[in-house]
């Protein structure tokens, strides 16, 4: 029975963490034929030709937490959109925010425009009658998939439709970033490669997968990075298609369990993290994680580590976040307009 109960509490835990955020072959694009081929909306939405996207800078509209004035950022193809929400001062609100560490807590990815001039991204989310569903694995299952998402054009934000999951709108700061410049040349040098397995991921409505398992004899909550194997999480995607079709390794991205742990336990956002009282199978208050670990009724472990297609032979462990990877080394400013 109290197992049961603590897999209603996890399960209750990562339906809000999958709502925060955060096939068929492909042939090698021609290059030479994406200045002659006319792609509009529907065509690059509905039918994904995204080989046929222009490789142009699109002028993004920024801005940064606490700060309403927006910038314009000048992105280039395969640039990162980090997206998160303000703390607010509504508790349901807070408690969304706070439940992954750090300022940001989604991803995407800039791909190019088509010949109207629209911008588009890239973004693994879940989908929106999407639940959660534990295996007798101990696997935790959501639906989701790889998504286009519409930017919009040149400073406006206005697309055909709203055919996506959950719209930029639902943010309240947006900020880009892109890789340093050698990783950049690498990107560009694989940029046939990096479409062609995109397309291929959308064709294949390639899985979203929760980054974690559960051992319910052992009450543990294990992080998973197993590659893309069973799917991936908005973050761990975008690092792995640089990893695997470009061997670009972005370095300091992961949070381990120790870093998970410790921000439940001891940062005061963290602490503020709990199940409510409606979703607690345990009693009727509400149930804070930080209580949680400190009983030891369930702990948090690292993934077996993984073995990576980086250059330098590292080995992954932990998970990586869309925060780390907002700050990580490997990526630098882009000049504002």
């Amino acid at each position: 029975m109290i197992q049961n109960k603590i897999s209603g509490i996890i399960l209750s835990l990562f339906a809000v963490l999958s709502l925060v955020g955060c096939g068929g072959g492909s042939s090698t694009p021609d290059n030479n034929l994406s200045d002659e081929v006319i792609v509009t909306y529907d065509d690059i939405i509905h039918d994904f030709k995204i080989e046929f996207l222009k490789d142009e800078v699109y002028h993004f509209p920024a801005n940064t937490p606490n700060n309403e004035k927006v910038s314009t950022q000048p992105l280039k193809q395969f640039d990162f959109i980090f997206v998160g929400h303000d703390r607010g001062t509504a508790e349901e609100g807070q408690n969304i925010t706070d439940i992954i560490p750090g300022t940001y807590t989604h991803m995407l990815m800039y791909i190019g425009k088509d010949s109207d001039g629209l911008a588009y991204g890239i973004e693994m989310n879940a989908n929106a009658d999407a639940r959660l569903e534990m295996k007798e694995d101990g696997t935790i299952h959501i639906d989701g998939q790889l998504y286009l998402y519409c930017l919009g054009s040149d400073y406006t934000k206005e697309c055909p439709r709203d055919d996506y999951i959950r719209g930029l709108e639902t943010y309240d700061y947006f900020w880009a970033k892109r890789v340093t410049s050698p990783l950049h040349e690498s990107l560009t040098a694989h940029k046939d490669e990096l479409i062609a397995q995109i397309k291929n991921d959308l064709v294949a409505k390639f899985p979203f997968q929760l980054p974690i398992n559960i051992d319910k004899s052992k009450y543990e909550i294990q992080l998973v990075n197993d590659g893309r194997i069973n799917g991936t999480d908005c973050t761990a995607y975008m690092a792995l298609l640089l990893e695997e079709v470009a061997s670009v390794c972005m370095d300091e991205i992961h949070v381990d369990a120790d870093a998970m742990r410790d921000y439940y336990i001891n940062d005061p956002r963290g602490q503020a993290v709990y199940i409510p009282a409606e979703e607690n199978p345990l009693s009727s208050d509400d149930l804070y994680i930080s209580e949680l670990l400190e009983s030891n009724i369930f702990s948090i472990i690292n993934n077996p580590p993984r073995e990576t297609a980086c250059p330098d032979g590292r080995e992954a462990v932990g998970i990586p976040t869309p925060d780390k990877i907002f700050n990580s080394p490997s990526l630098v400013e882009i000049p504002q307009t």
